[in-house]
């Protein structure tokens, strides 16, 4: 399905368990982000959990837009310059999606509000210091990720593995730098959609368990997981 101006419209608002004004685009088999200026810049959160998303790009800008909920899609590649057109972002939930390479998540580096990403149960999360790696690369304002608080022996740890006592990049860091970059995806508007209308009703019968479960149990999940990160922020 098509992410139109009129699927923006006729899909429900409400104020969510952490007091956002947010836009519930779940389970509504998008593949594309697209017409989001339909939006009129009106949401704290879009939810965008249980589709078929690829790419996370193609946001116009969006200045009051501070979280995205897109758990359970297939989200690959992120857009290069995507924290230029979001810049109060704090939260991304890019749980269970397709993120294969650490260099996959550079664009996320261009989001200088982030506080809470999650990459759980992505491929990207079983790399060897994919953890530290995060919190070293990305904006100092990360302190919860994969719904864990960041603590300061994890940064002073990221900082002795990628840094030398110079300042500059570790042997360990290069290479991530520069042997994964050839498996770095760039954002390409449609890519690895030609046939994706066309394929939209088997690729939706072969999704699996996971991206299966019905839309209530997963707003419940989300919602539980950022009450507990709020109860987290009273300690940080």
């Amino acid at each position: 399905m098509k992410l139109t101006a009129d699927l923006i419209s006729n899909s429900p608002t409400y104020i969510n368990a952490i007091k956002e004004f947010e836009l519930d685009l779940s389970g509504s088999h998008i593949a594309l982000i697209e017409n989001l200026g339909a939006t009129r810049d009106l949401y704290d959160a879009i939810n965008l959990c249980n589709n078929t998303v690829r790419i996370l790009g193609n946001f116009p800008e969006l200045t009051r837009l501070q979280s995205i909920y897109i758990a359970d899609n297939r989200v690959a590649s992120i857009e290069r310059d995507l924290g230029t057109q979001l810049p109060q972002l704090h939260t991304l939930v890019l749980s269970n999606n397709d993120i294969a390479e650490l260099v996959d998540l550079e664009p996320l580096r261009a989001f200088k509000k982030l506080q809470h990403l999650s990459l759980v149960n992505n491929p990207v999360a079983f790399k060897p210091h994919a953890r530290l790696w995060c919190i070293w690369r990305l904006a100092d304002s990360l302190h919860v990720l994969d719904f864990e608080r960041i603590t300061l022996a994890e940064r002073k740890e990221a900082k002795r593995l990628f840094e030398t006592p110079k300042g500059g990049l570790s042997d360990l860091a290069k290479s991530i730098l520069e042997i994964e970059s050839s498996a770095a995806k760039t954002f390409v508007p449609g890519e690895g959609l030609g046939n994706q209308n066309s394929n939209e009703a088997t690729q939706t019968d072969t999704m699996d368990v996971d991206k299966q479960q019905s839309i209530a149990e997963l707003k419940a999940r989300i919602r539980e997981e950022m009450a507990q990160v709020q109860d987290m922020e009273e300690f940080i």
